[in-house]
């Protein structure tokens, strides 16, 4: 970490200053943070109409080094993105839930090496499915029980519904597990009718399992899984503006989202001021995709990871389990999606992606560096902690459609190159 390596550096020029000569000695200072550069990047891609509305926040060194905000958090009444505009964060919440999990863990609640059908019985009903040639599903018994560590790792066999493409997936989409009138807990008796498309454990594919996790945690502890992660992260870290509702005192600020056409215009997804998330009746509490928060709240949980499960004094979790949740655990396990695995230099850990390696010309093109972890979500929030450089990046957009925006990759490369460390 570089604060590691400014503080050997310090020293060692204490222990030299009396015989160096003080001009010669002193270690340039370190370039302030190029603001302008980043303005003009976030700003352009708004003025382009690439996106709607656009915040960023760069945290180097121990503090916030860059924060600003572009464009329109909803376009129908003129909102501009501000400070304080509350996201849905969908994916990003994953990361949360998992450390739950791990937080559970140290307690003995709770072991990886556990059968999740411990906690939840249905799912050792659940089969794994092939097509034959002619299309007629085979069914097959699992080998093996489905672990908590494969359901953190998605290699337990689920799907996700959000694919498509094969019928697998398709039933997984039509099972309705996202409904808001319903809670989770009432989707677990589903889940034996929905198939596997891979025995646990022998390959990686983006699923429910997190939100499976969030229904553990609730049977593990009692609560709710809002209530849980309240009393564990939400509460101890001050991020009193992140839930999985969002209050009316909050709702004014909620982000609406967009749909990007083919040809390159925007249309209102949801507005929110009608979204269910705004809704006191909704129900559902997903684990893998619930949460609504905002930048600054998101930085302490971001923070917390980087300072190895410590925050302003608190310890949140032990430096071990960080360790755990950002080393890559797949190795070798085959990726059915093209974002993990082979030349993408990423694995997975517990709750995120992990870049084990990367080119010279992939961190400069986007950003990626050894030992980020970090993930997004679907209305492409995303952030990442940095160990090796001591940063974090955070960068909220809300909109569906389209591949992952340039935005996304030129924020995270300039970021690295005005955060990084390349000291001896």
């Amino acid at each position: 970490m570089k604060h590691f390596k400014y503080m050997l550096l310090s020293s060692l020029l204490l222990g030299t200053a009396a015989c160096s000569p003080p001009a010669d000695s002193a270690p340039e200072p370190a370039p302030a943070f190029d603001r302008a550069a980043m303005d003009t990047l976030l700003s352009s891609a708004v003025d382009r109409g690439d996106v709607i509305g656009v915040q960023a926040l760069v945290f180097d060194e121990g503090q916030t080094v860059y924060r600003n905000s572009f464009g329109l958090a909803d376009r129908e009444r003129n909102v501009p993105v501000k400070s304080d505009t509350v996201y849905r964060v969908y994916s990003m919440t994953k990361p949360v839930t998992s450390a739950l999990i791990m937080d559970l863990m140290e307690e003995g609640k709770l072991k990886l090496s556990d059968p999740a059908s411990k906690y939840i019985p249905q799912l050792a009903q659940m089969k794994v499915v092939s097509l034959g040639p002619d299309g007629t599903p085979q069914y097959a018994e699992q080998l093996r029980p489905m672990t908590i560590e494969d359901l953190l790792l998605h290699r337990a066999g689920m799907a996700y519904g959000i694919f498509g493409g094969n019928p697998i997936e398709e039933a997984w989409g039509k099972a309705n597990l996202f409904n808001p009138a319903a809670p989770m807990s009432e989707n677990m008796d589903k889940m034996p009718t929905l198939p596997l498309l891979g025995q646990p454990g022998e390959q990686w594919f983006y699923s429910f399992s997190i939100d499976i996790l969030g229904r553990i945690a609730e049977v593990v502890t009692g609560q709710s899984l809002g209530e849980a992660m309240d009393e564990r992260f939400f509460e101890p870290l001050g991020m009193s503006e992140t839930s999985f509702r969002v209050s009316a005192e909050l709702k004014p600020r909620f982000a609406s989202t967009y749909l990007l056409q083919d040809d390159g215009s925007y249309v209102l997804a949801e507005d929110g001021q009608t979204s269910p998330f705004a809704d006191p009746s909704n129900k559902m509490e997903s684990g893998g995709g619930g949460l609504t928060s905002t930048t600054d709240d998101w930085l302490k949980f971001a923070r917390m990871l980087l300072n190895e499960g410590e925050y302003e004094g608190q310890r949140i979790l032990n430096p071990e389990t960080v360790q755990l949740m950002m080393t890559d655990h797949l190795g070798d396990t085959p990726s059915l999606l093209p974002w993990l695995g082979g030349d993408t230099g990423a694995g997975f850990g517990y709750g995120g992606s992990v870049i084990n390696s990367t080119t010279a010309e992939q961190e400069a093109a986007s950003g990626r560096y050894p030992g980020q972890f970090g993930w997004g979500g679907a209305a492409r929030t995303d952030f990442w902690v940095d160990p090796e450089n001591d940063a974090i990046g955070i960068i909220m957009l809300q909109f569906f459609g389209g591949q992952d925006p340039q935005i996304h990759d030129d924020f995270r490369a300039l970021t690295l190159e005005q955060t990084r460390d390349d000291t001896p």
